[in-house]
């Protein structure tokens, strides 16, 4: 019994996949992905917001798991226009 619900973990079997052909080759050299997260479930509550949470942590683990060495994390979120999406942009720095 997981703590997350099978659609939230569906969703990050193809999440590293989709981003993966947008990182640089391995060079020693420092590189950036810039990530757009949107979200119609944003917690205003101070609780977690657990989608976003898995899957920037499926992203980074597997990236780390490729060989990638991950210098930073940075992260924005975001409110469009009312009745619009909002979201998250997370910039990841990597080697």
């Amino acid at each position: 019994m997981g703590l997350f619900s099978k659609e939230t973990n569906d969703s990050t079997d193809t999440i590293y996949e989709n981003i993966k052909k947008f990182l640089k080759p391995k060079d020693n050299k420092i590189h950036i992905i810039l990530i757009n997260n949107l979200s119609k479930y944003i917690n205003k509550n101070f609780q977690c917001v657990d989608n976003y949470t898995i899957q920037i942590n499926e992203i980074l683990t597997n990236m780390q798991n490729d060989g990638y060495e991950i210098i930073d994390v940075k992260f924005n979120s975001f409110q469009n226009l009312p009745g619009q999406t909002d979201g998250f942009h997370t910039l990841i720095t990597y080697k």
